[in-house]
């Protein structure tokens, strides 16, 4: 067995066997006073790749700081091999200012990889990136739906990275979904730095939801024992389903949403998922078809509807027959269901 060396956090040395808690400066607000990013550093004397887990991009992914701070608080350096970086609030001033993300309203995702003169989050990106990113060899992203956006759980990554797509389907999450490097910076900085990067993605913003975060808490896990970081353990097998498309239903007129799907259920084209009503009453009621065939992984829970705004995200498969059946399957196996 080879021994771990020590790893140079926010110029502070951990050494190995040792469990720190680092906090990075970030940019100065007006008030002149810096905020800081905590990070928690859990790091094995026993050599292994280093893992960053990360949440709260925007400010508001509860569930995926409560997941990473129960892998703080369930792992100690004698249980791994490697080292594990773990940032359940990434973006500190967009939980502190909710619901601004950052002074400028960006989306700290699109700051990457960074500017040590630039704006406030390209300053903040360019800390994130040399003090972190630059030091893992795997990352994992934790986020949820939007504000009134309930997300079937589901773990997104690049299908071209051979390597993150077999590692997204160790999470054993139902849905494993492909993202395009296009459009989020963030994406392209950790494929530059060849680190294989994966989002998991389930429930509400600004809400806990246990069946959630039971779930990412154990498919991190599973992640750490595909990598080697963690002893091999006796699992149920469970193939989770592929899926390289989604969109969302947009309304197109305002109203009271009824829906009439769930989170995994199948849907056909054409089919009536939902209603939207007029809520003073006029006898006028829009329904809601769907424009292709495909299982729902993504619910508005908000009934207060305005023209425009997403409803229904549909995912596209293959083999439809199979996804509803392995979704099903693993509906089964949940504390609560999430197909009614």
């Amino acid at each position: 067995m080879r021994n771990n060396k020590k790893i140079t956090i926010c110029n502070t040395s951990v050494h190995p066997g040792e469990t720190a808690n680092l906090a990075l400066q970030l940019p100065e607000q007006y008030s002149c006073s810096p905020l800081y990013m905590p990070i928690k550093v859990i790091h094995s004397k026993k050599k292994g790749p280093c893992l960053v887990i990360f949440s709260v991009l925007k400010g508001t992914e509860l569930n995926g700081l409560e997941i990473a701070n129960r892998i703080i608080k369930t792992i100690t350096p004698s249980q791994i091999f490697g080292t594990i970086i773990a940032i359940p609030v990434m973006n500190v001033y967009g939980l502190t200012h909710y619901p601004l993300t950052l002074p400028t309203g960006s989306d700290l995702a699109n700051c990457f990889p960074g500017n040590e003169t630039g704006s406030y989050g390209e300053r903040m990106a360019y800390l994130i990136t040399e003090e972190i990113l630059k030091k893992a060899d795997f990352c994992i992203e934790l986020q949820t739906g939007g504000l009134n956006h309930n997300i079937l759980p589901q773990v997104y990554c690049n299908f071209d990275n051979k390597h993150a797509k077999d590692l997204a389907k160790m999470f054993r999450s139902p849905v494993v979904t492909n993202v395009t490097l296009e459009g989020n910076c963030l994406r392209q900085t950790t494929e530059e730095l060849q680190v294989p990067l994966l989002v998991y993605q389930a429930g509400e913003a600004m809400r806990f939801d246990e069946n959630v975060i039971t779930l990412g808490v154990d498919g991190i896990k599973n992640v750490m024992r595909a990598i080697d970081m963690l002893k091999k353990e006796p699992i149920q097998e469970f193939v989770p389903i592929f899926s390289r498309d989604e969109d969302w239903i947009v309304a197109h007129k305002g109203g009271i949403l009824h829906p009439k799907v769930t989170l995994g259920q199948t849907i056909e084209k054409g089919e009536i998922i939902g209603n939207i009503s007029d809520p003073f009453g006029a006898d006028v009621n829009e329904p809601i078809k769907s424009l292709r065939k495909g299982i729902v992984v993504g619910v508005n829970t908000s009934p207060l509807i305005h023209e425009g705004l997403p409803i229904f995200k549909i995912a596209s498969f293959l083999d439809y027959d199979k996804a509803e059946t392995a979704i099903e399957e693993w509906d089964k196996k949940q504390p609560d269901s999430y197909i009614s």
